[in-house]
């Protein structure tokens, strides 16, 4: 090959090379903005499982002050950078974002000139330009690959008028402003539309019960002041579901008997209201713990006392005290609940101030903060005043029933071999006398054998609860241990009950307590149907009756000595039934009634019987 072919060939395969980098070049990027109509804004973007960060900026124009909002995979699992990487439940939502935005397709081009970016509020939030009173700024999303390239980059504005489910967007660093179709319902910068809410993840209908200890810490005495303690048991089947095991109450710095007086019950709708409120326990938001704080309690549930744990408790609310030589208890502003579960879980929470400190990341305070989705169900108060909350878990192996195992009977010992043809010839004798009865004896040897398997298995059943319980206390702890939660004050004041909030004074459920209760009493003889019944209950009408049923009572014995005098017609009484009737105490009225009755029939059964013995003078 001479040398005018070989550069004829290399010309050749570069020319192809340029040929196909220009038909695979993304078009959006070299093509006009009157020519993007009806094209896809990123066709670079393809995939939206490429997408391993989303950046979210929004702009506070009152304030001037801007609200970043990222999630990221960090250490291979999906974390929030904005909020010390707390874990997020990303995966889906940052897909379901990326695929809304993948397919932008611009559907007009209404202009090209900056200055027109504040009257379609495209205005880019993240520019250094930017100043109190700024207004047509936009919201700018960004979205990178596992490399950091950028997949997407964009401002979105204002919705149209006409059609709110179009919006005015541009692409960030380009002037040209289209229309696209976009739900901007998934861009929330809330930090709770990004996590696992449910803090507890608990079951109510597996509670067991609760403790409470209702108490309050004094800074300035530097003292813990007691109100009072209290049990209480939730059996899901029981009726009543609650009952009060414990109390007691301080008064006049004394522990004295809290327990329920006869004129209190418990008050069931705050406790059934407390216990939905633990099952919905929503996470409003979170600030990390000091590492040695966190790395005790993953390890033992101890508290390490150094100086930055002490402060790190104390700016939340949360206090060290030493109990003994090497122990320190931790107490909190508003005191604690414990909450038994079925499966041995016990979890402890903890109170503390109100969240009015710097935020997570520190760029503004808690009570500054706008929530830019408010009214979508959130658990924070109208007041956006929140709580802190130390959660802890503890195994409590009392909550597990234990396994009733039965007792195992002996077995009796087999006989020597000597006396084996004796006992055969006992058992051929025994054989023929009982083979019936010795049949359904069960062999002492097969039964504890059957009870050794079945103990086994309680026992091992047994053993499998606890270590699920185990394991799933060392779980919760693992996700609490680095973290102190922020809860919305409205639900704190349904989850941290006093004894007051318990117990509640009877209701009136008679007469009687009504009108204790003030009700005017109402007189239940004055309806129909107590006149019948007093009617009924009235003696009077009855009162003759009862001595002349006694008086046929007293007149057998003089009928009885008739047949001494008058043997002929005893004698005939037997044969004849028509005899009583004949005699005068048959005939007479009073007599008649006593007659029917069974008593007067059965006293006169003797004589009957005895008519043979008069009838022997007759023969003389």
């Amino acid at each position: 090959m001479n040398e005018n072919t070989k550069t004829l060939t290399f010309l050749g395969v570069a020319v192809a090379i340029v040929a196909i980098a220009w038909v695979s070049r993304p078009s959006s990027l070299t093509m006009k903005p009157e020519q993007m109509q009806g094209k896809l804004l990123f066709s670079q973007f393809t995939n939206p499982l490429d997408a391993t960060s989303l950046e979210i900026i929004k702009y506070d124009e009152a304030t001037g002050t801007r609200s970043p909002f990222k999630v990221a995979q960090v250490d291979g699992r999906w974390s929030i950078p904005s909020h010390d990487n707390y874990p997020a439940d990303a995966k889906d939502h940052l897909a379901e974002v990326a695929t809304s935005l993948m397919d932008l397709k611009v559907l007009s081009v209404v202009g090209d000139s900056p200055g027109d970016h504040a009257l379609y509020g495209v205005v880019d939030p993240a520019s250094k330009s930017l100043t109190v009173g700024a207004t047509g700024v936009g919201t700018r999303v960004t979205i990178k690959d596992k490399e950091n390239k950028i997949l997407l980059d964009l401002v979105i504005g204002k919705a149209d008028k006409d059609r709110p489910e179009l919006h005015y967007v541009r692409r960030a660093n380009e002037d040209a402003v289209y229309t696209v179709a976009l739900n901007t319902d998934k861009l929330s910068t809330k930090f709770s539309d990004w996590i696992e809410k449910d803090l507890l993840k608990m079951n109510t209908w597996d509670i067991l019960g609760l403790k409470v200890q209702d108490y309050s810490v004094d800074l300035i005495a530097g003292k813990q002041n007691q109100r009072a303690e209290f049990a209480l048991g939730y059996n899901d089947t029981g009726n009543p579901k609650w009952t009060l095991e414990s109390a007691k109450v301080v008064k006049d710095g004394h522990w004295v008997d809290g327990k329920l007086k006869p004129d209190e019950e418990l008050n069931t709708a705050k406790l059934d209201a407390m216990r939905s409120a633990l099952g919905d326990l929503k996470i409003v938001d979170v600030s990390r713990k000091p590492k040695g704080l966190s790395g005790e309690l993953k390890a033992t549930g101890d508290l390490k006392n150094n100086q930055e744990t002490v402060q790190s408790l104390a700016a939340k609310g949360f206090y060290l005290v030493p109990t003994s030589e090497n122990h320190n208890e931790l107490f909190s502003n508003e005191g604690e609940t414990r909450v038994t579960m079925k499966d041995g879980v016990e979890y402890i929470l903890r109170f503390g101030q109100i969240a009015g400190s710097s935020g997570p990341s520190g760029e503004k305070k808690q009570d500054d903060k706008k929530d830019d989705d408010k009214g979508e169900g959130d658990d924070s108060s109208d007041a956006g005043v929140n709580r802190y909350l130390f959660v802890m878990a503890e195994f409590n192996p009392d909550a597990i029933k234990k396994p009733e195992l039965q007792p195992l009977p002996d077995v009796p010992a087999e006989p020597a071999k000597a006396d084996a043809g004796k006992d055969a010839e006992k058992k051929d004798g025994d054989k023929k006398d009982g083979d019936k009865k010795d049949a359904k004896k069960p062999d002492p040897k097969a039964e504890r054998e059957r009870i050794e398997k079945e103990n086994k298995r309680k026992q091992d059943d047994y053993n499998e609860k606890v270590k699920k319980g185990q394991e799933h206390v060392k779980e919760l702890n693992d996700r609490f241990a680095d973290w102190y939660y922020v809860i919305s004050d409205n639900v704190y004041q349904k989850i941290h009950l006093t004894r007051a909030d318990i117990i509640k004074a009877k209701e009136a459920k008679d007469a009687k307590a009504g009108a204790q209760a003030g009700e005017p009493p109402f007189d239940m003889s004055q309806t129909p149907a107590a006149l019948e019944q007093l009617k009924g209950a009235v003696p009077a009408p009855k009162a003759p009756e009862k001595p002349a049923a006694e008086k046929p009572k007293s007149e057998p014995a003089p009928t009885a000595e008739k047949p001494k005098s008058e043997p002929a017609p005893a004698a005939e009484k037997p044969k004849t039934e028509a005899a009583p009737a004949k005699s005068p105490a048959a005939t007479a009225p009073p007599a008649s009634p006593p007659a029917k009755e069974a008593k007067p029939a059965a006293s006169e059964s003797k004589p009957e019987t005895a008519p043979p013995k008069p009838a022997e003078p007759a023969k003389k």
